[in-house]
């Protein structure tokens, strides 16, 4: 199988798209202010941060687990992931 190396940016770009979709604002605003400002995400266990994780992982991406309940997702960074997992989920979101 053919790997891809995938911008976390990237991948948190279309999870960014998923939530909008699935009309989860306040999950995708909180995102899009930290790809603005930041260069990771910080998710803990709340609702808003679930729905980001999920969405995360749902396009791809590993959030990386931290002390107690958090994970961090850095933006910065690569994902090598199977290149029909990745036509797969961009099949899914944009048709």
């Amino acid at each position: 199988m053919e790997e891809l190396k995938i911008s976390n940016r990237q991948i948190a770009i279309m999870a960014f798209d998923k939530l909008t979709k699935e009309n989860k604002t306040d999950s995708a605003l909180r995102l899009a202010q930290n790809l603005l400002r930041n260069t990771s995400i910080s998710l803990g266990i709340g609702d808003i941060d679930w729905d980001i994780d999920m969405a995360i992982q749902q396009c791809g991406g590993e959030p990386r687990t931290g002390y107690g309940y958090t994970a961090r997702f850095h933006f910065n960074r690569n994902t090598e992931m199977e290149k029909s997992k990745y036509d797969r989920i961009v099949k899914e979101l944009y048709g």
